[in-house]
């Protein structure tokens, strides 16, 4: 019998199937008739290259991982959103795969990709916290034979092109009909069983809700949550309302929460969702740890979110790219700048970390990234900058959300990482998707559920009611001393009690407010945690 060289980790998302000569893991909501037909077309492979690993996946759902082992060669792929991660180490000829980086043994901790971690709370490229392990990244597979035939390769990468081919209307056309597609496809998925919707103020949990409205599946439940009255709330609510769903909010306090995010739960959690990669997400955890108390959700539901629609429709391209020049002349120094602008947004976790060498070191780790890409004349700054963040902090920690579900044994899809909207997006033109254009215009003209007017459209404002006044006076005062010196003290003294989720609660206000280093948010203090749940030490700690 062949002895495993997978582990499939804490979770609950594998499923084996053994042979005589084989032993295949699957995650995802596949079907036996999938692996029925990777049966026969495996059948006497000796060697699977880009066209065979194709025609595998090609029958799978649009979330998934899988792992081949044969007597003679072992093959792993995931998905375009890396929804079910697979680390892997190659060691004195003997390859090992797991589902955490941290589950494997001998480890030496990576100096560059630490730096990477505490700065922005994920590792970059297909790396981990540790030297010789590493991730496949989003649209990835491997395949090994023995040391001499081995390959790690990429079937799919996301790399946004200027292609203007169609007009605006017929873009509009297109993307409307990528909409009904991948609506009717949670339809499909669902197979009739409930659909529970994290149901927020944004467009892209809008667009599921109201797009299952529009092809009349009734079976659907819409929740919010975070602090009484907050303007997600308020506008979920309504939606649901307007659209005939139930609804459900799970009110979040200070009190509340730091029972919660100190209790052994949110610990084991915490623990178990570690894997060397990216900070683990707490976003939803509160709510839907209570919603399955309540009953709210139960098992054989189908938790459908939103992630991440507003970076796939061009929602965090910098509103600064247009003014950067393309000059063929001074490609190096304006590649220069697009780096510079993708390290000012995300690696800002704490301000006491943004030293000349540390911005060194991880810009260094960003151009190798990139590699021969920058070189392609035809690929814009924004598509390169598109493509750091898709392949890090979207695939990473964004998509480690569904870690959640995945702890109290939820099904989940992710919509809006479909195949053919991922694709679809990628050639639409800058100008397009500045500020949505394409997608908010589309959403409109769709109206799925009557809920795209101005009056389902709930302004931000700060929760709870009384911290409005309190920054409103403290704001007055630091008029006469500067925006820098606001923002230090808004980050220090405020954010602690305006955060929705109150998840600064996991520290007491008096050790985050005497904290010498600045937050940036609560991420700053859950990527501490995480880096010693790995590492059995953080950077403040020494």
């Amino acid at each position: 019998m062949m002895k495993p060289i997978f582990n499939s980790g804490k979770f609950n998302q594998w499923v084996s199937y053994r042979g005589d000569n084989y032993l295949i893991w699957v995650a995802g909501l596949n079907s036996e008739k999938n692996i029925l037909n990777i049966l026969k077309i495996i059948d006497k492979v000796s060697y699977i290259n880009l066209t065979l690993c194709k025609r595998i996946i090609k029958n799978f759902g649009n979330h998934f991982g899988i792992i081949i082992q044969t007597v003679d060669w072992t093959f792993a792929a995931v998905d375009y959103s890396r929804g079910y991660p697979i680390f892997w180490k190659l060691s004195n000829g003997h390859l090992s795969l797991s589902s955490q980086a941290n589950l494997f043994r001998n480890k030496v901790v990576n100096r560059k990709q630490l730096i990477s971690f505490r700065m922005s709370g994920y590792t970059t490229n297909d790396n981990t916290l540790w030297k010789g392990i590493k991730n496949l990244k989003p649209g990835s597979y491997l395949f090994y034979k023995n040391n001499n035939t081995f390959h790690c390769k990429e079937y799919f990468s996301f790399l946004p092109v200027n292609k203007k081919k169609y007009t605006y209307r017929n873009y509009i056309h297109k993307l409307s009909s990528q909409i009904n597609n991948l609506i009717k496809k949670i339809i499909r998925d669902a197979k009739g069983r409930p659909v529970i919707i994290p149901l927020s103020a944004g467009l892209d949990s809008r667009l599921i809700a109201s797009g299952l409205r529009h092809f009349n599946y009734n079976n659907v439940k819409c929740f919010s949550y975070g602090l009484k009255n907050n303007f997600e709330a308020v506008a979920s609510k309504k939606i649901a309302k307007k659209l005939g769903y139930e609804w459900a909010f799970v009110e979040i306090n200070l009190i509340k929460a730091k029972k919660f995010y100190n209790s052994k739960k949110c610990k084991k959690f915490l623990k178990d969702s570690a894997d060397g990669c990216a900070t683990s997400t707490v976003q939803s955890l509160y709510a839907i740890n209570e919603l399955i108390i309540r009953k709210f959700i139960v098992k054989g539901d189908i938790v459908v979110n939103g992630n991440s629609g507003d970076f796939i429709s061009g929602g965090h391209i910098p509103k600064t790219i247009p003014r950067i020049i393309e000059n063929k002349k001074k490609r190096s120094e304006f590649f220069n700048k697009t780096i510079s602008l993708h390290f000012e947004k995300h690696y800002s976790l704490w301000d006491q970390l943004k030293t000349d060498d540390n911005k060194k070191i991880i810009k260094k780790e960003l151009e190798n990234q990139l590699g021969t890409k920058k070189l392609k004349e035809k690929v814009p700054y924004y598509g390169l900058i598109e493509c750091l963040e898709y392949e890090n902090r979207q695939t990473k920690y964004v998509v480690n959300s569904q870690r959640i579900y995945d702890f109290y044994k939820l099904n989940w899809l992710l919509p809006l990482w479909n195949k053919s909207y991922i694709k679809f997006w990628e050639q639409i033109p800058l100008e397009y998707k500045l500020d949505q254009r394409l997608y908010k215009d589309t959403l409109l003209k769709l109206n799925y559920g009557g809920v795209w007017t101005d009056k389902y459209n709930i302004k931000s404002y700060v929760s709870p009611k009384w911290m409005f006044f309190v920054r409103l006076f403290f704001k007055a005062f630091f008029l006469f001393i500067g925006k820098n010196k606001w923002r230090t003290f808004e980050k220090r003294f405020l954010n602690y009690w305006s955060e929705n989720i109150c998840a600064f609660s996991v520290i007491n206000f008096y050790k985050f407010s005497k904290n010498k280093n600045i937050a940036r948010n609560y991420i700053s203090y859950y990527t501490l945690i995480a880096e010693k749940m790995n590492l059995g030490y953080n950077w403040q700690d020494k």
